[in-house]
């Protein structure tokens, strides 16, 4: 006797039909979670790395960190639209993940990351690699690229702003425009005195065995640094900079 046809897509809907029994839903392309606490029907979370599966979630080697950057501004303060090439990249982002440490080539120690999963830091320059995380744009940045962390959670906050390792946040000090005789000195608007207080110290530079060498730099103190050293930054109250403690000449 022959067998009745079966049509191909048969066992697929058998299958379709009993998982729907169990309570399982199929997932389409747009149902895949992003890494957003989202899981799958049989409990497990789905990462991606520009569009590719992970089995799980993404995890940094040596000193680098993955951080998700805030999003820039798309408009000015006045509404005009800006070019995404003329928009002024983000500079603060979320700590995702961590990677356990360089090893110093001498010592052999590992030196851990001075930031942790979930921080809140301002950044210093995207050195590193701009990658797609779970349908997010994230960075690959090392460690030396991140100035310091908010304390708190808080964006642009001054008092809450901690320095990593040696660094020094500083208020800068106006040029002085003419002598106390009067005489007008001839000072570029773009350029800034390369000095001013001291609002926040870092706890201090790694040793080459993992422990903090002393800062001897104070907040409260009056620095003066090198041209063209550090980072600027704008946060609550104006625009400051930040230096390695190495940059800085003399303080008082």
């Amino acid at each position: 006797p022959k067998l009745a046809a079966t049509s191909p897509d048969a066992p697929m809907a058998a299958l379709t039909s009993l998982l729907a029994v169990l309570g399982f839903q199929p997932l389409g392309p747009a149902a895949v979670p992003r890494c957003t606490g989202r899981t799958t029907a049989i409990g497990m979370q789905e990462y991606s790395l520009n569009s590719f599966p992970l089995p799980g979630p993404i995890k940094p080697v040596n000193g680098q960190t993955l951080i998700k950057l805030a999003r820039a501004d798309e408009s000015t303060k006045g509404g005009l639209f800006l070019a995404s090439d003329n928009a002024e990249k983000p500079r603060e982002g979320i700590v995702v993940a961590v990677g356990d440490g360089r090893v110093h080539p001498d010592t052999g120690v590992v030196l851990p990351v001075a930031v942790k999963k979930d921080d809140l830091v301002l950044l210093g320059d995207f050195s590193g690699e701009q990658v797609d995380y779970c349908g997010t744009s994230h960075q690959f940045l090392p460690e030396e690229s991140i100035l310091g962390v908010f304390e708190g959670g808080v964006s642009g906050s001054v008092n809450g702003f901690r320095p990593l390792r040696d660094l020094l946040l500083v208020k800068i000090t106006e040029s002085a425009t003419s002598t106390s005789s009067g005489i007008a000195l001839a000072v570029g608007e773009d350029e800034a005195a390369p000095q001013g207080e001291v609002l926040a110290v870092g706890p201090g530079g790694i040793t080459s065995t993992g422990g903090v060498a002393p800062m001897q730099i104070a907040k409260g103190d009056f620095v003066m640094f090198t041209q063209f050293s550090g980072a600027d930054v704008v946060l609550e109250g104006g625009k400051f900079k930040v230096v390695r403690a190495a940059n800085c000449m003399a303080k008082w």
